[in-house]
């Protein structure tokens, strides 16, 4: 078999390129333990030591105070020492990783001070909860690259602004024309009007929880039809502006010559690519959504007077502002915020249909999302590929 030197600077710019796009779990071993809480673990220091001022009660004199939060660091740096001791690290050293014992130490340790101090049985439980809802956020977020992921998402936002108009033209000029009667439709008005910003944020996030959920639905063919292998010249051309550039012209193509076949991916990588597929649609859908928001505003700004909205709505309008030009008056109103946010919000859904069921919709709108996913798929291929060669 063919052995290509491995060059560690390139292994590190391939892993932080994927981490760039939101993969994560592309990275060979990639480790909870290590690459996870242990990056998190400044943040979960923070929030461990402040935990343990809590120690204190509200009543107790000062020095009973002090007393009790020297006790809890102490208790807090004995039972460090003494898991760094079980793992045979020295005693206090900073952890290399974070294992289930560090873990459990964060929940349990905060947790107990105000049960040991003072009795606080319902600070403890709330304290416990909330650190298992920390380190659950924690672990997506890191886990599958959210915050990357999202970087990435909006730089995809910045190279569709430039086909925005196309995508409002193309995907909605029916759906338009049947909006704007509605607009003019004294039962919506009436709704809108009735629903404050709770309602108001049920009924936007209804509609996206449908648009999610028929996305989602869609994305393991969707991943299915990226992963298909397309061929090893292919992957080579793919690569070319990945960090593997220099080295994937002198790697053999895998499953020939001895070579282990790249293997498939796993469930944890088909949730991250499928994380992927969904924010790049997500952006899509965004940016039509905002689009309709603000051509409902601006037309109801243009077309709706004081008179007529409230004449629909039946009860005195809240103005946001009103202005004055050429004699005419044009009123911006918090009851046509609400009709626009609503109409705005069902136009979202409908496009995301449109985009995932239209197949040239599809093909136009979505052709640098696929090639983007393709692109990550061809470097995970010749990443692993080059590491295997090079053993």
């Amino acid at each position: 078999m063919n052995r290509v030197p491995v060059d560690e600077r390139i292994v590190a710019s391939t892993e932080d390129w994927f981490l760039k796009r939101g993969l994560p779990h592309f990275i060979a071993d990639y480790s909870a333990s290590r690459d996870i809480w242990t990056r998190a673990l400044p943040a979960l220091t923070v929030v461990f030591l402040l935990e343990l001022l809590l120690a204190s009660k509200r009543g107790w004199p000062w020095w009973l105070d002090l007393v009790a939060l020297g006790a809890a660091f102490g208790i807090a740096a004995l039972a460090w020492g003494v898991g760094n001791r079980v793992r045979g690290r020295p005693l206090f050293a900073r952890p290399d990783d974070l294992g289930a014992f560090e873990i459990a130490l964060f929940v349990v340790v905060p947790a107990l001070m105000p049960v040991l101090f003072g009795r606080q049985f319902a600070q403890a439980v709330t304290i416990a909860v909330s650190n298992l809802a920390l380190l659950g956020l924690i672990y997506v977020t890191t886990s599958y690259g959210l915050v990357p992921m999202t970087r990435w998402g909006l730089g995809q936002l910045v190279r569709q602004l430039e086909s925005v108009f196309t995508l409002f033209v193309r995907a909605l000029p029916l759906l338009i024309l049947v909006l704007a009667l509605l607009l003019f439709t004294t039962e919506v008005w009436q709704t809108a009007a009735e629903l404050d910003a709770f309602k108001m944020t049920l009924a936007v996030g209804f509609f996206v929880l449908i648009g999610t959920a028929f996305a989602a639905v869609r994305v393991p063919r969707q991943i299915s039809e990226l992963a298909t292998f397309e061929s090893w010249a292919r992957t080579t051309e793919r690569c070319a502006n990945t960090p593997l550039a220099p080295v994937v012209g002198d790697l053999l193509e895998p499953a020939s010559d001895g070579i282990d076949a790249i293997p498939p991916l796993t469930r944890r990588q088909w949730s991250n690519v499928g994380l992927v597929v969904l924010v790049s649609e997500a952006v899509q859908v965004l940016l039509v959504t905002v689009l309709v928001f603000v051509f409902f505003v601006v037309f109801g700004v243009i077309t709706l007077t004081r008179g007529v909205m409230y004449t629909w709505v039946g009860r005195r309008l809240e103005v946001i502002h009103e202005w004055k030009i050429s004699g005419d008056t044009f009123v911006l109103t918090e009851e046509l915020l609400k009709v626009a946010i609503f109409l705005a919000a069902f136009s979202g859904l409908y496009f995301t249909v449109v985009l995932l069921t239209d197949a040239t919709y599809r093909e136009e709108f979505l052709e640098r999302v696929v090639s983007d996913v393709r692109d990550a798929f061809a470097a995970r291929a010749a990443y692993l590929a080059y590491l295997q060669q090079g053993r």
